[in-house]
């Protein structure tokens, strides 16, 4: 059962269809971010009013990854797969006849939250069925570097769409083209003679012989401890995309003083190795570590403790060489941890309530990412510069860190 030669190539397939949700789901939520300040304009309302069409694409991503991780243990992952597509896709292509006022935008943008939530809650069940155990580290790792090339694609490709079509309309519509790839795929899947993976036939004897209620799962402490681990995880990877772009482009002394541009092509190397991390960690996890990811995990949150703290002296940000060596380590090991979570969350739990528990640890966990920013904005505004922003970036990775050790003696509920 642990050989790749028994599961069906259908499985690369599977994960295609979903890297291209990933992917899209992640344009759809970025791309608006460097467009804002003409999206105010247009909808008539301040800067803060259009930042909240991202807030509200994060909020009800954490709801949807809670109940879709219901929908996924009860209708199937192509079910949820299918459904965070369409939810991606078509709100996007409306927006040029009805994006004219600031209420039918902020209900596109909750759709499109949605659809992250429930694309994100099939990655545990994806890797859990499809995958051997010897793959699992890198189909993991394949669909994390997915989330982190739909980001980078988002933040370069938005600015120059708007500039050739002159309407942030009809650029969220062109973006959406991704999503509408994956959502091709998953038609042409339907009329595909799907195999049966071995451990689908697995999840069918586990569902008869073990009639463990899903509530038992919550009552175990590896649950919270882990929920807490995807806490800070989202807290050390939220902080990092979020606020030292504004660091690095602030005026000193609030900042270094770089500037946008040289703040963006900084941001660049982080992006970059977001997208290699995650393979690069799942090839650890499967070649190295012999599938357990949890050491990789302990890589990551201290890579991410360890090197981000520096950023905030002269020494460092002041040679540029020294800066960007940092800053790939950061993103490299902020990318390890996520795909690695994954994986765990597969690993630990009876088939039949892993995709609810990977909505329960994600879900919750994303709120990490809004503490995090809301801690980092309040030491900005009571100290005047982001060096205890940054030091509370550190301790993010350094909490992640102390957890994952704890984590690591509990007993997990599959065992």
């Amino acid at each position: 059962m642990n050989d790749s030669n028994n599961y069906p190539g259908f499985r690369w397939f599977v994960l295609l269809i979903a890297c291209l949700g990933y992917a899209g789901g992640q344009i759809n939520m970025i791309a608006l971010a460097p467009l804002l300040p003409e999206i105010a304009k247009d909808l008539r309302v301040d800067l803060p009013t259009a930042a909240n069409l991202m807030t509200v694409f994060l909020f009800w991503a954490s709801v949807a990854l809670i109940v879709g991780g219901f929908l996924c243990d009860r209708f199937g992952i192509l079910f949820v797969v299918v459904l965070g597509l369409f939810c991606a896709s078509i709100p996007p292509v409306l927006l040029p006849w009805i994006g004219t006022s600031y209420g039918p935008v902020f209900w596109v943008r909750l759709v499109q939250g949605l659809s992250m939530g429930f694309l994100m809650c099939a990655m545990a069940p994806i890797v859990a069925v499809w995958f051997p155990p010897t793959e699992k580290g890198l189909a993991s790792g394949i669909m994390g570097a997915a989330v982190s090339l739909g980001a980078a694609a988002g933040v370069l490709s938005a600015p120059a769409l708007f500039l050739a079509l002159k309407s942030w309309q009809q650029t969220a519509a062109w973006l959406s083209i991704v999503g509408w790839a994956g959502l091709a795929l998953a038609a042409a899947s339907a009329f595909m003679a799907a195999p049966q993976p071995p451990s689908k036939s697995q999840a069918q004897i586990a569902l008869l012989n073990d009639n463990t209620p899903f509530k038992h799962t919550l009552t175990a402490s590896f649950t919270w401890v882990g929920v807490l681990v995807t806490f800070f995880a989202a807290w050390c990877l939220q902080t990092l995309y979020n606020q030292t772009p504004a660091y690095f482009a602030a005026d000193q002394p609030i900042g270094t003083g770089f500037g946008p541009m040289l703040s963006g092509k900084l941001m660049l190397a982080v992006m970059i190795a977001g997208m290699i991390g995650p393979i690069i960690g799942g090839l650890l996890q499967d070649k190295i570590f012999k599938g357990n990811p949890k050491p990789v995990m302990l890589i990551g949150f201290l890579l991410a403790g360890i090197f981000i703290y520096p950023i905030q002296f002269p020494v460092v940000y002041s040679q540029v060489p020294i800066l960007v060596t940092c800053l790939v380590l950061v993103g490299a090991g902020v990318q390890f941890v996520y795909p690695a979570i994954v994986v765990l969350v597969s690993k630990s739990y009876p088939l039949h309530v892993v995709g609810k528990t990977k909505g329960v640890w994600f879900g919750l966990g994303a709120f990490g990412g809004a503490a995090g920013l809301f801690a980092g904005g309040l030491a900005v505004a009571r100290q005047g510069n982001y060096q205890m922003a940054i030091t509370l970036m550190a301790l993010g990775g350094l909490a992640g860190f102390i957890l994952m050790l704890v984590l690591s003696r509990l007993r997990a509920p599959a065992s």
